[in-house]
């Protein structure tokens, strides 16, 4: 990248204001500026505890935008150390609204990066540089793809005894144990010694406000834990359900689907959760769920292939094994 690029200097930033800035990321083909608000807000002359807040890593996932804008707006009192807000990561997916980068390869994939190769590489070269050395917890925001809802969760792995720490202390209802993806900007993190926390909520493209206030609550209680802000009035929720295995239900063949339960449902071994029904309306097969559990994302597309994720079931009963998750095609 070259040196005209945006670099992270967090002595330049004075103490106690909230600092918005517009900063240059790599240009388009090297012809167009590309610029991207960056939020630093520095409450105490110690950088730590320095939370690192990240949405749009895929440009079309822009429910996390919404959060990020609200906590940018908001009027948080930082107590001690440092909060940096990076609402549009991946700018030029944002801008064609699309998951991917301009060469079509999924940023998430490409960390930590090189400052050789691929765009992608360069790119998430560029973002570790500027931002894994000064972070002590990172909040990645993501969402389902366009045409697929996820219920609002946290998605990080329990069995590390420091991020099981900060999700017992969380204001969030679900947490699901997610394995380490290969080039994703957790595993990147996480090999740092560093905890990376994935919030998952909402449909790729759409903005929920319910979803929007989960986020909130979310990362205040992140600050919170980190004694970064007083505690204040908090959700009553003090229980998590924790989710230990998923797995995904797949189409069995193509046709219709009619889905008979929504997200956040609990569901029972055996019972139908939806149909799929061929053109005339004529029943193919029902769709049996195949464990205990909640339903944590499913479908918003009827019309489906054989073999398209349907729904993602969170497994629940007493004494559920921490097994690697089988990720669908285009999972955080």
């Amino acid at each position: 990248m070259k040196d005209n690029v945006f670099s992270l200097d967090l002595k330049k930033y004075p103490l106690n204001q909230r600092i918005i800035e517009e900063v240059d990321f790599p240009s388009f083909y090297g012809m167009q500026e590309v610029k991207t608000p960056i939020f630093v807000h520095r409450a105490s002359q110690k950088i730590s505890p320095c939370i690192i807040v990240t949405s749009c890593m895929h440009g079309d996932e822009i429910s996390g935008m919404r959060i990020a804008q609200k906590l940018m707006t908001s009027r948080l009192k930082l107590q001690k150390g440092t909060l940096i807000i990076v609402p549009l990561v991946n700018i030029y997916g944002f801008l064609n609204k699309v998951r991917y980068l301009p060469d079509r390869k999924d940023l998430n994939r490409f960390f930590p990066g090189k400052n050789v190769g691929s765009f992608g590489t360069r790119f998430a070269y560029f973002l570790m540089r500027n931002f894994s050395e000064v972070g002590d917890c990172f909040i990645d925001l993501h969402s389902g793809p366009a045409g697929r809802l996820n219920i609002p969760q946290v998605r990080c792995d329990l069995k590390n005894k420091a991020v099981r720490n900060i999700v017992n202390d969380i204001d969030i209802p679900l947490a699901v144990n997610s394995s380490l993806r290969d080039g994703s900007f957790r595993q990147a993190i996480d090999e740092k010694g560093k905890i990376c926390l994935v919030f998952e909520g909402g449909e790729g493209l759409r903005i929920d406000e319910s979803v929007t206030q989960s986020g909130m609550h979310f990362i205040k209680s992140v600050l919170r834990h980190y004694k970064m802000i007083t505690p204040g009035t908090r959700s009553k929720n003090q229980k998590h359900l924790l989710i230990k295995k998923t797995n995904w239900i797949r189409a069995s063949e193509g046709g219709v689907l009619i889905n008979k339960f929504t997200l956040g449902h609990v569901v029972k071994k055996g019972q139908v959760i939806g149909e799929l029904r061929n053109i005339k309306g004529e029943l193919l097969r029902k769709i049996e769920c195949p464990a205990n559990g909640v339903i944590l994302g499913m479908r918003r597309t009827a019309l489906v292939m054989a073999g398209d994720s349907l729904y993602n079931l969170g497994h629940i009963g007493k004494n559920q094994p921490f097994e690697e998750e089988i990720f669908d095609w285009d999972e955080i």
